[in-house]
């Protein structure tokens, strides 16, 4: 099994070379270790660095602690889900996901409803695999294109009545898991 370190330095990083001045495997260790730290804001991960710099800047081989914007411009370039696809080689597999789907109370509009989404987690870690915007209100459809998105194999995949339905099913059994409701 790869190192965390290892698995950060295989993420391509898509800035242009011109002005990269911080590997992106350097800043993705900063922020990971400050959220393991318990922060869970872009300013507080850097923040939280930048107390601790002396220290990083030794261990990362930097001459000075990036700013804020270098992290959020870095963190914005990078593809959605790439560090996670990256973390899951790293990460021990469950053997159990549940789907769930949830409105996003804060995402509420005046001309439009809350966002709608459904997330396939590991149950045993919590671990977030995948997660689909819920469009026109079609719960089914986003789990079919969910489960696309993750190998089955010997999985358990656990729904709620609403989602557990019958192409639900044969998609999970197609690809070669099983289904609990």
């Amino acid at each position: 099994m790869p190192t965390v370190l290892e698995v950060l330095k295989g993420i391509e990083d898509p800035r242009s070379r011109r002005g990269r001045r911080y590997p992106l495997w350097g800043i993705l260790v900063v922020l990971l270790l400050a959220a393991m730290h318990g922060e869970t804001s872009l300013r507080g991960m850097w923040c939280w660095g930048k107390l601790r710099s002396e220290r990083l800047l030794h261990k990362l081989g930097w001459k000075r602690y990036p700013t804020l914007g270098t992290m959020w411009y870095s963190l914005q370039r990078l593809e959605t889900g790439e560090l996670e696809r990256g973390l899951r080689a790293w990460l021990p597999e469950e053997d159990v996901y549940v789907v769930d789907g949830k409105r996003l109370r804060g995402s509420k509009r005046a001309n439009r409803s809350a966002l709608a989404v459904l997330t396939l987690v590991g149950e045993r870690l919590g671990q977030v695999l995948a997660q689909r915007q819920v469009e026109g209100g079609d719960e089914l459809a986003a789990a079919l294109a969910l489960l696309e998105e993750v190998p089955l194999e010997g999985k358990v995949v656990s729904a709620d009545a609403g989602i557990l339905k019958a192409p639900f099913a044969q998609k999970v059994v197609e690809k070669g898991g099983a289904t609990s409701g």
